[in-house]
């Protein structure tokens, strides 16, 4: 078979262009394989330097969560004692008579023995003295300390708080307490046990006892619930100071 002069050529054309074109794919293929290991590579690194990162929170979460833990304990610790010293400090208060009290008790009321002096004036005006039948500081005055022996934990007197420093005196024909003046009929409340209380007020010797026997008009009642109001004065301090630590 006899080749024309052009089959040569164009034969020799194809075996040169199939060659470049197997070695332009085995570059593309090589090219290709290099960008797809390092992309490989690259997505590996950024994968393990998410995986620290989320390690190192996760570090901090459970740290977070250990002080949280820590401070819940603490703040419960202070919720705890903060509620024993405002229960205290309550209980302060109403002993140094700054709030106002409430709970059982008794209530006494004093009365001058007006009955009493109008008899013995008829009877023997001579002998009549009028001291003789009305009710004296010192009447009230027993009458509360006798109140505090039986337990009593809050007292007013007319409506007038007891406290460490009141004071009660006769200023004239009336008798004066916090530096207020009252007359009769004079009312009495005190918070406590109100059997205790009753019981020792009705003793023989006590001053309520005395002034019921002498016709005086007293009354005593127990109560479920006695409302004393706060003291209404102020404490002044001026020698005494808190010892210091």
């Amino acid at each position: 078979m006899k080749l024309n002069k052009w089959q040569l050529p164009l034969t020799l054309v194809f075996f040169i262009s199939g060659i470049l074109l197997v070695s332009v794919l085995n570059s593309l293929a090589a090219s290709y394989h290099t960008r797809w290991h390092q992309k490989n590579q690259n997505l590996v690194a950024l994968i393990q330097t998410q995986e620290k990162i989320i390690g190192r929170l996760e570090e901090d979460i459970e740290k977070t969560r250990t002080s949280l833990a820590r401070s819940q304990e603490v703040l419960a610790a202070g919720k705890e004692e903060l509620q024993n010293l405002q229960e205290k400090l309550s209980e302060l208060k109403v002993q140094a008579g700054l709030v106002e009290a409430i709970g059982p008790g008794i209530v006494i009321t004093l009365d001058d023995n007006r009955k009493g002096a109008e008899a013995t004036q008829a009877k023997n005006p001579g002998q009549f003295q009028a001291g003789d039948f009305l009710i004296h500081d010192k009447h009230i005055l027993y009458i509360v300390n006798e109140l505090r022996v039986g337990g009593a934990e809050a007292i007013s007197v007319n409506d007038q708080r007891i406290v460490t420093s009141s004071d009660i005196r006769c200023v004239g024909p009336m008798i004066l307490v916090n530096t207020t003046r009252l007359a009769p009929p004079y009312t009495i409340k005190a918070i406590g046990n109100p059997d205790r209380l009753g019981s020792v007020l009705e003793m023989q010797d006590s001053e309520y006892n005395i002034l019921k026997m002498a016709g005086f008009p007293v009354n005593l009642e127990k109560k479920s619930k006695v409302v004393i109001p706060p003291y209404k004065g102020s404490y002044q301090f001026t020698s005494a100071q808190p010892k210091e630590e």
